[in-house]
C-alpha cells in the first residue's frame, strides 16, 4: 500500500518500505536464482542479511520443513513491471540481433533506449548475468526466443518426455508490500526426476533465464494468505540439495548464515517457473516424509 510520499508500507505498524528499500528487496530476488553471480557490491551487513532472508522466501531445508499450519512468515512478493518484460521475437528475428555486451550500445541504438534509462541498465545488467560462466554442475542458457527456451527444455528433459510449468500466484496481489503470510498447509514436495528452472529477465524483448544442476533439487507448493490484505498466494519452492558448485560469496549464504554445499531453498517470485516431468497428474507428498 502507497501513501502520499510514495511509500510502501505495513498497515499494521509504521514500518515504511521506502521505494529504494523495495527496489533492494527485488535485485535479492534476482540475486538468488544466479548461482555463479556477484556480490561484493551489496552495501549491507552480514546481520542485516541474514534479518532480510525471511522476507525473501529464503529458509533452510529444516525451516521449511518445519512450516506447520498457522506459522507466520514475514515475506516480500514483488509485482513485475511489465514495461521491462516486452513479447517475444520469433527466433528468425532474434537470431539476427546481437546478444552481448560488447555491442550493447549498438542494442540500445537499435530499439531507441537511452543507456541511462531504467530499461537500459536493465539490459545491461541482463546481458552481464547472461555472460557469467555457469556454476560448477550447472546447464543454464539465456533463451532469446521461445523456440530457444523449447529446445533447451527438450534436450534438458529427454526425447519423447512431456514437460510441464509451475509457478508462484497471488493474482489478487496488486501492490508489492511487505506483510505477515499465515500458511495454510503444510509444504508438500512435488515429484518430478528433472527440474528446470526459468527466470524472465528484464529486455528489450523477451529472454529467459533458465538452468538445471547436476545434483538434486527438490520443489515443493506452499498456501499463503496474507494477515493484512487477505491475498492468498500459492507459492512454488526450490531446494538446492548440494551447493557446493555455487560462488562461495553468494548471497544465500551470508542471509542464511550457513556455507558452501549446504542445503538453500527459496520461494519463486511471480513469473519465474519451474519446469517439471509431465505425469498424468501431479503427485505431491508431505514435506517430511
Amino acid at each position: 500500500m502507497k501513501d502520499l510520499n510514495g511509500k510502501y508500507f505495513h498497515r499494521s505498524t509504521t514500518n515504511y518500505l521506502k521505494d529504494d528499500e523495495m527496489k533492494d528487496l527485488e535485485d535479492k530476488y534476482t540475486y538468488l536464482y544466479i548461482h555463479k553471480t556477484i556480490t561484493h557490491d551489496l552495501k549491507d551487513e552480514n546481520v542485516q542479511l541474514h534479518d532480510e532472508s525471511a522476507k525473501l522466501g529464503l529458509f533452510t531445508l529444516d525451516q521449511l520443513r518445519g512450516f506447520s499450519v498457522g506459522k507466520k512468515l514475514p515475506i516480500f512478493f514483488p509485482i513485475k513491471d511489465h514495461s521491462l518484460y516486452p513479447p517475444s521475437l520469433p527466433k528468425e528475428v532474434a537470431d539476427t540481433i546481437p546478444f552481448s555486451s560488447s555491442q550493447v550500445s549498438n542494442i540500445l541504438h537499435l530499439f531507441s533506449v537511452s543507456p541511462d534509462s531504467p530499461k537500459g541498465k536493465a539490459v545491461q545488467d541482463t546481458l552481464r548475468t547472461c555472460e557469467l560462466e555457469a556454476a560448477e554442475g550447472e546447464t543454464k542458457v539465456c533463451a532469446t526466443s521461445l523456440e530457444s527456451l523449447h529446445g533447451f527444455l527438450s534436450n534438458a528433459f529427454g526425447p519423447e518426455v512431456g514437460f510441464k510449468f509451475l509457478s508462484t500466484r497471488h493474482p489478487t496481489i496488486t501492490t508489492p508490500i511487505l506483510q505477515n503470510y499465515t500458511v495454510l498447509e503444510s509444504p508438500r514436495e512435488i515429484e518430478s526426476a528433472k527440474k528446470v528452472a526459468c527466470h524472465p529477465m528484464p529486455y528489450v524483448y523477451a529472454v529467459y533465464f533458465c538452468h538445471f544442476d547436476a545434483t538434486e533439487t527438490k520443489a515443493f507448493k506452499l498456501q499463503l494468505v496474507g494477515d493484512i490484505s487477505g491475498d492468498k498466494v500459492d507459492a512454488v519452492v526450490l531446494c538446492h540439495m548440494d551447493t557446493s558448485g555455487w560462488s562461495s560469496d553468494h548471497i544465500a549464504f551470508r542471509m542464511l548464515g550457513i556455507k558452501v554445499g549446504d542445503v538453500v531453498c527459496h520461494v519463486f517470485s511471480q513469473g519465474n517457473v519451474v519446469w517439471i516431468n509431465q505425469p498424468s497428474a501431479v503427485t505431491v507428498r508431505a514435506a517430511y516424509v
